[in-house]
């Protein structure tokens, strides 16, 4: 599945839902596995981060996710689309609060 990492505004991301130590830490509870390689397909890397990312289609998108990424990948900087498996989505509220 095509995705690509969210931009943040001047606010910068949401806050972390209780009991989590990290983005990383998030996705590992609730996929139920371990976080050892980079889930962009073209990417060897480490993951290192929890990024948030949603399908293509932007703002449109009602369905955002957490997945591991190393730096790289989930730079501010990286914008463009990347091929992850469908199975390394976790879900997350697109809702701020």
């Amino acid at each position: 599945m095509k995705v690509k990492n969210l931009k943040w505004g001047p606010s910068g991301p949401r806050p972390l839902p209780k009991g989590y130590k990290s983005w990383l830490d998030y996705w590992i509870k609730n996929y139920g596995g371990v976080a050892t390689g980079c889930a962009n397909k073209d990417c060897e890397n480490k993951a290192a981060v929890g990024g948030h990312v949603m399908p293509p289609d932007g703002k449109r998108s009602n369905h955002w996710f957490i997945i591991p990424l190393c730096e790289g990948c989930n730079s501010p900087s990286n914008r463009h689309e990347f091929e992850v498996a469908q199975r390394h989505l976790v879900g997350i509220s697109n809702q701020l609060s």
